[in-house]
């Protein structure tokens, strides 16, 4: 292996990447992979730049365009010296600013987080070309293409697809659900999102959407314990104009579900069905859409653009809400005060009480008790992926 220095070699690197693209985790290839998907995304930074306009002069333009005085923007980046460190290029925008300036002022996130950064620091190469193609999500002309055909149109390809989904990538309208952990890679989490989108887009429920309250994710929990209950719950999120849709996960991602925004600001929740059990499709959608009834898709900022801190936050947020409206804590320790000494009798008694199937139970038991095999028999397992097979949602 050697560096990356003419053309050719770039286009040699690309066909061992190809070659290599199905290499197991934890493998010499794999290694390989990596780096020369490090190499490629670094001889494409030095040959093929993007101009980025400094975010200082963005902001200069913007005043200038709507008579703002720098004392005006002193509200929206904290003091009046914050404003003049920004504006001389001395200090970056925080996260917090970047918010507060796209959500008052609508200024496009692009331009806040260094002009179209986003755009120049994405390598397309990187997406999972060969596995989006195989999906069908680049047309009949790519079903069985190369990953070297595919790699020489891939910034056409994939950012075509973001525009025909409505999703604008370039924007950072992408946001998930559950953190990646540490054997996702982050292109193939993006590849889901898009996914999601662009079959959210093609099955858009008739009903416009309004929003959705607490009471309306309490409606939605309930309708577990009903003998259609899936079903009834994807029916019951298109009638607030939320579609949902099943995406199997990518090899190098491990993303159980996530909420998009597509079509305007229209929130779509999309479900990878890892696992084929009613417990994990319950948490997992009501989850998503825990995330929905908390404002966490308004600002449509990606997780890679909030703070640690923020994202922590969000999620807890959602698990707190999921298990109020499930299960809250003071019910489930009044019943089951010992998850580990739990019996089957407390458990049917907790699901009747709290008005939600058993298998939300169980599976709540087995995560606070941290035993899996516990009740393994009432989370539903193989009950979830026939719904969705042959295309079809469970509503149908």
């Amino acid at each position: 292996m050697k560096p990356i220095r003419d053309h050719a070699d770039h286009m040699k690197a690309l066909a061992r990447i190809e070659e290599l693209i199905s290499a197991p985790e934890g493998s010499p290839e794999a290694d390989e992979l990596e780096v020369l998907a490090i190499l490629v995304e670094k001889f494409e930074e030095e040959h093929y730049p993007i101009p980025e306009a400094p975010v200082s002069e963005v902001l200069k333009l913007f005043m200038e365009e709507n008579n703002l005085a720098p004392k005006d923007m002193a509200k929206f980046l904290g003091s009046a010296s914050a404003v003049s460190k920004i504006l001389n290029g001395s200090k970056d925008l925080t996260v917090k600013q970047i918010r507060i300036l796209s959500n008052e002022l609508k200024i496009p996130l692009t331009a806040l987080v260094g002009g179209t950064s986003e755009e120049s620091s994405v390598n397309w190469v990187a997406f999972p070309l060969v596995e989006m193609a195989r999906r069908g999500l680049f047309g009949e002309k790519y079903l069985r293409a190369s990953f070297k055909t595919l790699a020489g149109e891939a910034r056409e390809l994939v950012s075509g697809l973001i525009g025909n989904a409505r999703l604008d990538f370039a924007a950072a309208r992408l946001r998930q659900g559950i953190r990646p952990g540490p054997a996702s890679d982050p292109y193939a989490i993006k590849a889901w999102l898009v996914e999601v989108a662009k079959r959210a887009q093609d099955n858009l429920p008739a009903q416009p959407y309004k929003g959705m309250s607490r009471s309306e994710l309490s409606d939605l929990a309930h309708l577990s314990k009903k003998r259609s209950g899936m079903q009834l719950a994807i029916r019951h999120l298109e009638d607030l104009g939320i579609p949902v849709v099943h995406v199997p996960h990518y090899k190098k991602s491990k993303v159980d579900g996530g909420v998009v925004v597509i079509d305007g600001g229209r929130p779509a929740i999309g479900l990878s069905l890892r696992y084929d059990r009613k417990d994990y499709f319950w948490f997992t959608l009501l989850h998503e859409a825990a995330h929905i009834v908390c404002g966490h898709v308004k600002d449509y900022l990606a997780d890679d653009l909030l703070d640690p801190d923020d994202l922590e936050k969000v999620e807890r947020e959602a698990n707190e809400l999921v298990e109020d409206v499930t299960i809250p804590a003071e019910t489930f320790h009044s019943i089951i005060p010992d998850p580990a000494a739990a019996t089957l009798e407390s458990v049917i008694r907790l699901a009747q009480e709290c008005d939600v199937d058993v298998s939300i139970v169980a599976g709540r038991v087995q995560y606070k008790a941290n035993e899996y095999r516990k009740f393994s028999r009432l989370v539903g397992r193989g009950r979830v992926r026939t719904f969705f097979e042959a295309g079809q949602s469970p509503a149908e």
